[in-house]
């Protein structure tokens, strides 16, 4: 869900050269120029990247796994970038958590877990949930809530398997909201930041189903402060952080952080509340530019992107503008698996089974609107719809979602 990156840049007048030979996504027709070789980190061709490089003005990532190649390689030809040793910790969970509490942050109890002896130790300081993910994944990928050691042993073979380093961590289980904080970080100075509300589905992983922004956020100056700690933590002089924080009453717990914007429509939804482009901004930072353009005219003050969590097999492709039609506030639908395929409750945000999103006036109404679209699109798509807080059979859902703040 990066085609907006492309489209952004081709509209600031860049010619875009693409370097993916991985990722699922393909976006070879939004680049100019295009090569298939493998970018990830501890797999990347450095001479075969530096060399295109040096052909470019700037250099950049939206992928969690290629944040250290892009480092290294736009310090080797001389360009503008986060910096080799802020990557290296952006890549490594337990390095970030060593570099916080460094620097007096609050963070996870955790342990970094290469043996099963490292799960039995961690569980010998502590009891109840625990988190068991792979030390440099990304967008929840293998991250796994266990319950005790007994069940962390049992998992511990699939975490290790998805980790390049086949390395884990393990971290105590925070209670609480979450929020990501975008931010757009020059001159070692935040120059934007924008905090997003995350709901998510209790299931074995960690599911997000919901994201909410608004051009007022109580939580705007705690945030601001705890990502000027990340900075000084890493020294890091230019560059977007894209944070998750966990916040229980007053105290706020840094769960980790990425060097690139906030996926799953960030950048789409946050420009729509406060008028800051973070793909633009990204541009300007791998050119060395001035971070912030002219300011953009905020569409409204709320929006909110809502996930279809699925089950069953999909009879059917759903027009967008079935459900379009029926609800003002929402702007963009997609169905995410075709007829014939069948949807399963996943551990991850990679096997939600669609979307919806938009924004509005009123933040009580968009929210109902979303989850009314996300009701009639799972209905007809043929599949029980979970975590959007509608009952389960079909007639009811169907019934809710064509009334439910429908126009």
């Amino acid at each position: 869900m990066r085609h907006a990156a492309f489209v952004t840049w081709r509209s600031m007048g860049l010619d875009v050269v693409l370097v993916d030979g991985h990722s699922p996504e393909r976006y070879e027709e939004l680049a100019h120029e295009f090569h298939a070789l493998d970018a990830r980190d501890g797999r990347a061709d450095l001479v075969a990247l530096e060399h295109i490089a040096r052909t470019c003005d700037g250099i950049t990532t939206v992928a969690d796994d290629s944040q250290l190649t892009v480092a290294r390689v736009a310090e080797t030809v001389h360009r503008p970038g986060v910096g080799c040793t802020q990557a290296a910790i952006a890549r490594s969970k337990p390095r970030q958590r060593a570099a916080c509490a460094a620097a007096g942050m609050r963070v996870p109890r955790w342990r970094e877990i290469t043996t099963p002896d490292d799960l039995r130790a961690f569980y010998e300081e502590m009891d109840g949930p625990a988190v068991l993910k792979p030390v440099d994944g990304g967008g929840g990928a293998g991250a796994m809530r266990v319950s005790g050691l007994d069940e962390a042993l049992s998992h511990w073979p699939v975490a290790r398997a998805l980790s390049t380093s086949r390395t884990a961590v393990a971290e105590e289980f925070l209670h609480g909201r979450e929020v990501c904080v975008d931010a757009v970080v020059w001159d070692h100075q935040v120059r934007f930041l924008s905090v997003v509300d995350c709901e998510h589905m209790q299931t074995f992983g960690f599911l997000c189903t919901a994201a909410s922004y608004a051009s007022v956020q109580p939580d705007h100056e705690r945030a601001t402060q705890l990502v000027e700690e990340i900075i000084d933590a890493i020294d890091l002089s230019l560059g977007i952080i894209h944070a998750e924080f966990k916040i229980e009453g007053s105290t706020w717990t840094t769960v980790e952080f990425g060097l690139r914007p906030g996926g799953a429509f960030v950048p789409e939804l946050t420009v729509k509340v406060a008028g800051v482009d973070l793909y633009e901004a990204q541009a300007r930072l791998a050119l060395g530019d001035e971070p912030l353009g002219p300011p953009v005219a905020v569409t409204a003050p709320f929006a909110q992107a809502r996930y279809l969590v699925g089950e069953g097999v999909v009879r059917r492709f759903v027009p967008p503008a079935t459900i379009l039609e029926r609800f003002n506030d929402v702007r963009v639908v997609n169905q995410q698996i075709g007829a014939g395929q069948r949807a399963r409750v996943p551990v991850s945000e990679a096997g939600r089974a669609g979307y919806a999103y938009g924004w509005g006036d009123d933040r009580e109404r968009l929210d109902s609107q979303l989850r009314g679209a996300i009701a009639l699109l799972g209905h007809e798509m043929g599949v029980v719809v979970h975590g959007n807080d509608v009952p389960d059979d079909d007639r009811t859902a169907a019934s809710l979602a064509t009334t439910g703040g429908a126009t």
